[in-house]
């Protein structure tokens, strides 16, 4: 109780308003950036798994036990089934492999079907009510062309006829077949029984679909469901379906994780600096109740209890606020960008109160550390020094403290590790720099006019303090300037990964006496297109005469040959053929990645099996590929001339923009047997999930610079009450008060720009580490950032310290030295 008491009469006179508020601010940004990074982490996996269709999915070659469904309906599990197989669909002579799904009610539990009632048409689709009914079909636009009917014509599948209703223009799931021969035909699946078409020993894939509001609800069921299912059965998420959209997406969870930890440390510094402006204030009062007969654990008591009231009502408050908060952007982004974020789960209420009290115990504590030891007669004799907390037991509280949280919320060690790192490199640069760069500042104001000059002085007087504040100042805009390159890194690295006129159509199997006429197609209607290269399908058996042994390339591989080398290869051994001297045997250039994982070597011999018949080449260059390009690329391009008394067909791919999508049409009638892959639906809906993480990032990046200009705020205010007694006496002494003011813009505007010399050092310290072992994005410096981190540093601190110490240099003199008194 009497804690409370205290703790209320310091409210009342105002001296642990700044901690509380510092408290209070703390809480709520890291509580905002907690819960609105978590419900925007359970959005965005929604949001990916309508790639999927589904939260998961269980496939097999055989239906599932039926008694699982029984049990997912018993946990409010929502679920749906499909069966997916590749039959001929026919109308009269026209004959099609095709790629079937049969769905039931339900269909798709995440994402939607989009159809219309026209093929090839920019129009906008239609989001499908339901699926389609007994007896009708939702078709693939080149599937009219290649059976030669229209809409409402009817067409077979095995023994029953169905009519083509809709035409289908993109489904959740369709990215996992995207490679699956023919076009796409959607059914019900009450009529797959009538076909007849799947027969024991049919190749069938039986997919059971399943969502739930919570994933802990899901991973239950699925912890109880995988032990009883058999080696004929696989579950399928977002990760081990669409691998480079995990990526993305583990890419963005990092960098909001990584948020969330500087918006704790930016809090947790400003924590620190309230606590030990409010322990000075309090020294007296300890020497008062010492002197008293209170001993020094019973202040330790006092005042520990005073800190936890304060961390239980400041955290209460601080998640409120950021509840508040973190909804008010959770409103603006679903306004902008039509999109409901998913409710948070409870860990992110408990991580933010938590957080708050890391804070106070690690930030607020040590500095409060020293009071019981304050001598009674500090109340006499002013003069006495205090033994305060080592400041390196400070400094090894606080990295302690952010290695626990960066754990915690990352549950990564190397981004841990990086970010203490970081932190550690700019406190030695601080401390070597700081003091040769605050010297060497005092020589180039010599000569200055009065403002510099006395604000110069004013940082030499107040060394150690100067170089505390440079050091806060260096870490708010070190981590400040991270965020920003890494989130900047981030867009252009996933814009890079998905440019917007890349290749989003595959042209596979087109005939040797078709490539003339498609290519001539293609030119006249101004697409962008690669060359179309041969391809014969053969398989690598030996190497130097011994036979290979098991690896990822345990299949038959697409064989090419080329007299250029393409845009997206490059050589980095050997010679292409304009400069290769020959060899009894044909060259073949081969992909150096895939070189060395086979161990093969520039020289080396390699058989292959094409058709039953056996070709040797020789290793004449290795070759390096970009992949995401969406060019055709091969593992193996032989020297011209070599293969082709071989059987090809020829790809290629381009790019077709949405208002010429009728060239398609054109394409497939007077080509049906090409097999065109359509990939720019998919890359819709990959790019409308980077987009929601690209704004989910620049709003929690606002949220982090409000935890970086608290830090600013609470390290000037801590040397508050000492500038307003030089500013009342020089005031008295008859300086104006243009130069008061001045000299406090000035000091402010040197501390900015050296910290934000120190701080652009530091960032790239911690981006080497976290471009490198974190996000495995191409290291590169980042020259602007050279610039602007001192001009910046210099402009917003000087403005902040000139704001925040205006009340000092307007209090009048009188009023000013009165106090002091």
């Amino acid at each position: 109780m009497l804690s409370a008491r205290l703790l209320w009469r310091n409210w009342r006179s105002g001296e642990v308003r700044l901690l509380s508020v510092a408290l209070v601010m703390a809480v709520m940004v890291v509580s905002a950036i907690a819960i609105f990074t978590d419900r925007l982490d359970a959005t965005l996996v929604q949001q990916s798994n309508n790639l999927l269709g589904a939260d998961r999915v269980v496939r097999g070659s055989d239906p599932h036990d039926p008694a699982w469904e029984q049990e997912a309906a018993d946990q409010d599990l929502r679920q749906s089934r499909l069966v997916e197989f590749s039959s001929m669909v026919y109308k009269g002579d026209a004959m099609h492999l095709a790629s079937i799904k049969a769905v039931d009610e339900g269909y798709p539990l995440r994402g939607v079907v989009e159809t219309t009632d026209r093929p090839w048409t920019a129009e906008p689709p239609q989001v499908a009510q339901g699926i389609p009914a007994p007896g009708e079909a939702w078709v693939d636009a080149r599937l009219l062309p290649l059976l030669d009917i229209e809409l409402g014509d009817t067409f077979g599948v095995g023994d029953y006829q169905l009519t083509a209703s809709r035409v289908m223009v993109r489904q959740p799931d369709g990215a996992s077949s995207i490679f699956m021969t023919g076009g796409r035909v959607l059914m019900n699946l009450s009529d797959l029984e009538k076909t007849g078409v799947v027969q024991p020993g049919s190749r069938v894939s039986y997919q059971w679909l399943l969502a739930a509001d919570r994933p802990a609800q899901l991973d239950d069921f699925m912890a109880w469901l995988e032990p009883k299912m058999s080696e004929h059965y696989r579950v399928v998420d977002i990760e081990s379906s669409q691998r480079r959209l995990a990526q993305t997406l583990d890419r963005g969870k990092q960098f909001l994780l990584l948020a969330a930890v500087v918006g704790v440390l930016l809090s947790g510094v400003a924590i620190g600096l309230a606590a030990r402006q409010f322990a000075d204030r309090h020294v007296d009062q300890v020497a008062l109740m010492k002197s008293l007969g209170a001993g020094a654990g019973r202040i330790r008591r006092l005042y520990f209890g005073q800190l936890i009231i304060l961390s239980a009502v400041a955290s209460v408050i601080g998640i409120v606020l950021g509840e508040g908060f973190q909804r008010l952007v959770a409103y603006g982004l679903s306004s902008f960008f039509d999109l409901t974020l998913a409710p948070p789960g409870w860990l992110a209420y408990v991580l933010s109160l938590f957080s708050g009290l890391v804070c106070l115990m690690f930030f607020a504590l040590p500095a409060l550390w020293f009071l019981p030891g304050v001598p009674p007669l500090k109340i006499l004799r002013r003069e006495l020094t205090v033994d305060r907390v080592q400041v390196w037991t400070q400094v090894v509280l606080a990295l302690s403290a952010v290695t626990l949280l960066v754990v915690l919320f990352s549950r990564d060690w190397e981004l841990a590790l990086s970010v203490v790192a970081a932190l550690l490199v700019v406190v030695v640069l601080t401390a070597v720099l700081g003091l040769a760069l605050l010297l060497l500042s005092r020589r180039l104001t010599t000569g200055a006019s009065s403002v510099w000059r006395l604000a110069v002085a004013n940082l030499q007087r107040r060394r150690g303090h100067s170089l505390v504040q440079m050091v806060i100042f260096s870490i708010a805009i070190m981590l400040l300037i991270t965020l920003t390159v890494v989130r900047t890194s981030l867009v252009e690295d996933w814009r890079l990964q998905l440019p917007e006129e890349a290749p989003n159509h595959f042209l596979v199997n087109v005939a040797p006496d078709e490539v003339e006429d498609v290519q001539t197609l293609l030119d006249s209607n101004q697409v962008d297109r690669q060359p179309l290269y041969p391809m014969v399908r053969g398989r690598l058996t030996h190497i130097n005469d011994e036979e290979k042994s098991r690896d990822r390339l345990n299949r038959e591989a697409n064989l090419t040959w080329s007299e250029a080398l393409g845009e997206d290869n490059e050589i980095v051994a050997g010679q292409w053929w304009d400069q290769w001297q020959g060899n009894e045997l044909p060259g073949v250039s081969v992909e150096a990645e895939l070189a060395g994982e086979l161990g093969i070597e520039l020289g080396d011999r390699l058989r292959f099996s094409i058709g039953g018949l056996t070709e040797e080449a020789v290793v004449a260059s290795l070759r390096s590929l970009d992949w995401q390009s969406m060019n055709p690329n091969f593992f193996f391009i032989f020297e011209p001339g070599t293969l082709e008394d071989y059987a090809a067909t020829y790809i290629t791919s381009a790019y077709i923009p949405a208002e010429q999508k009728s060239l398609v049409n054109e394409l497939m009638r007077e080509h049906p047997t090409i097999l065109l892959i359509e990939l720019d639906r998919v890359f819709d809906q990959i790019r409308s999930v980077v987009t929601q993480v690209t704004k989910g990032i620049q709003l929690v990046l606002v949220l982090t610079v409000i935890g970086g200009a608290l830090v600013l705020l609470a390290a000037v205010t801590t040397s508050l009450d000492s500038r307003k007694q030089e500013a009342g006496l020089l005031r008295a002494l008859g300086s104006p008060r243009r130069l008061v003011v001045g000299s406090v813009w000035a000091e402010f505007s040197i501390l900015g720009g050296l910290s934000g010399v120190i701080a652009v050092i530091g960032s790239e310290a911690l981006l080497l580490s976290l471009q490198h072992f974190v996000l495995e994005i191409p290291i590169r410096p980042h020259y602007l950032f050279w610039v602007l981190g001192p001009v910046l540093g210099a402009i917003f601190v000087g403005l902040l310290g000139a704001i925040s110490c205006r009340s000092a240099v307007t209090t009048p003199p009188a009023v000013v030295l009165r106090e002091a008194t």
